[in-house]
């Protein structure tokens, strides 16, 4: 990585301009309260002031360059998105600390879950298996998601099946059954976190793999 910042402050909004140099000399409350009135300069100079020590603190901890900096751009987004709303902070290096420790919890999460689910998936068919070995495993599995679909309510069911086998988008459902979107989108999650728990998570995510690569 150079040692220049990355190029985020440019993809942001335009704003009356400042004295950057000027403001540097100022401390982090001050810098805050003038981020609060929309004030890009003071922001430019948060960003310059921390990205950096908030860029090895997630590099040393997630052991990925690439993945720190765009972790660190979605911090600093969301960080000028949020300007209007950061009442409360006592310490400014501890909140983007704790926003940018948040962040690299959350990918750390999501890796553990990729590589866990690869590794069931190696369990369950490793390459001596063959097609038709996987086949009947996704008959198996088939059988057990329609099992536990015929249990749903019959609104949400009937929902459900719109979406997941009749491929059909909320709006497409909502037309056809005369219900909001809203509603639609609340029945297929309700729908998913009931199937999610009978099927067991990793089972669940299993199903819809091998039932979209055997349709007929």
């Amino acid at each position: 990585m150079n040692n220049s910042a990355p190029g985020l402050i440019s993809c942001l909004c335009q704003l009356p301009h400042m004295n950057d140099a000027h403001l540097q000399q100022y401390a982090d409350d001050v810098l805050l309260n003038l981020l609060k009135e929309d004030n890009k300069e003071a922001f430019d100079v948060i960003y310059m002031r921390y990205w950096e020590r908030l860029y090895f603190y997630l590099v040393k901890a997630i052991k990925d360059a690439e993945e720190a900096e765009d972790i660190l751009q979605e911090v600093f987004v969301s960080f000028w998105k949020r300007r209007n709303n950061l009442d409360g902070i006592e310490s400014l290096s501890a909140y983007l600390f704790s926003c940018a420790r948040y962040s690299g919890f959350r990918y750390i999460r999501n890796e553990i879950k990729k590589n866990d689910f690869r590794k069931s998936w190696n369990f369950l068919f490793r390459e001596e298996d063959d097609l038709f070995e996987m086949q009947l495993a996704a008959n198996d599995l088939s059988r057990l998601l329609n099992k536990e679909i015929d249990k749903l309510p019959v609104k949400m069911r009937e929902v459900f099946i719109l979406s997941r086998k009749g491929e059909l988008s909320y709006k497409e459902i909502a037309h056809k059954l005369n219900i909001s979107d809203k509603t639609v989108k609340k029945q297929i999650n309700n729908a998913l976190k009931y199937l999610h728990l009978k099927l067991n998570g990793k089972a669940f995510l299993s199903v819809f793999i091998l039932i979209k690569l055997f349709r007929p």
